[in-house]
């Protein structure tokens, strides 16, 4: 007997952060990830932090945007100074296994920002929020592969892509 396997479908919309710094020249420094534990494999796993758009609250993009950074990443942007102006559209990511889904992804500069304060305390997500953090990695690490997650490899691509 053929097998076929069809994949989940979500109709929801999502939004993924990027939080990234420059280089004095100009470059891709860093972003920041998040890293939590996976439970079937015991190791940590880092991904982008992402959020579902939220039609009653979010009137913008904008919207979206800053509140997955309060709510999902902690940060206080006000008192960051973030505008709209630190905020840029890459692109869409579309994710298709386990489920398939589309991710409009926004890559923040939080560079030459005071010091950041990450906190999940508002996040909506109970099975991460108490073991997870938001972690500053290398922008080379992830070029040269020490990041698999689809989701940063494919934001980071749109990133460089932006500012190349």
């Amino acid at each position: 007997f053929p097998v076929t396997i069809s994949s989940l479908s979500d109709d929801l919309n999502y939004v993924c952060i990027l939080p990234f710094e420059k280089s004095e020249s100009g470059s891709v420094k860093s972003i920041y990830v998040l890293e939590y534990p996976n439970p079937a494999s015991g190791s940590q796993v880092q991904t982008l932090v992402t959020d579902t758009v939220n039609p009653d609250l979010d009137k913008t993009p904008y919207d979206s945007v800053c509140r997955a950074l309060i709510e999902e990443a902690g940060l206080n942007i006000d008192d960051l100074g973030l505008t709209e102006d630190h905020i840029y559209y890459l692109g869409d990511i579309q994710m298709n296994s386990p489920v398939s889904l589309n991710m409009h992804c926004y890559g923040v500069d939080i560079t030459s920002k005071k010091v950041l304060e990450f906190t999940r305390n508002l996040s909506k997500d109970p099975f991460t929020k108490s073991s997870s953090a938001i972690k500053k990695v290398g922008f080379q690490q992830v070029v040269n592969g020490d990041y698999p997650d689809a989701a940063v490899l494919a934001g980071s691509f749109l990133l460089v892509s932006y500012f190349s």
